[in-house]
């Protein structure tokens, strides 16, 4: 009886593997829909930054992490970490304190801010509006501006395009 056993777990495990990937793998590839093109926005959301996704500052005992997701409907979005082992950083609100700025100089004030509270360690998902410049492909570079956390007047994230 014993031996039955022996024989039928490789053959259980296998068509446990077969299924798993026949049921992973349906073959559905996503159509683009057909239409009016001129309802469709221009591809910023392709647009990756020369100078790496990510930025960080560490000043003041605060290191502020700032990942470029690129642009999401109309909105160009960033995933923020904020560490420290001596501030509370649920007092601040990156949506007041935060600001993008275009190498025009143009400056954006943030769509929104979404972020629980954290305490020590805070993560989030920071949006602003696209400026123009960036959906006409026009954009040499984009920062963001964080003010006044920890006593540090500015912190700029810079992404070159």
């Amino acid at each position: 009886m014993l031996r039955v056993y022996r024989n039928l777990i490789p053959g259980i495990a296998i068509l446990t593997m077969v299924f798993a990937f026949t049921a992973c793998s349906t073959g559905y590839t996503a159509q683009p829909k057909t239409g009016d093109s001129a309802a469709t926005p221009p591809a910023t959301s392709s647009i990756q930054p020369a100078s790496g996704l990510v930025q960080s500052n560490d000043e003041a005992a605060v290191t502020i992490d700032m990942k470029w997701s690129g642009v999401q409907g109309n909105s160009l979005v960033f995933q923020v970490s904020m560490d420290t082992h001596s501030v509370d950083l649920d007092r601040y609100d990156l949506k007041k304190i935060a600001v993008l700025r275009d190498e025009s100089g143009n400056q954006f004030q943030p769509a929104s801010w979404d972020s629980v509270p954290g305490g020590h360690h805070r993560q989030g998902t920071l949006a602003f509006p696209v400026p123009d410049s960036l959906s006409l492909n026009k954009a040499k570079y984009i920062e963001v501006i964080i003010r006044d956390v920890a006593g540090v007047k500015e912190r700029v994230f810079k992404w070159e395009l």
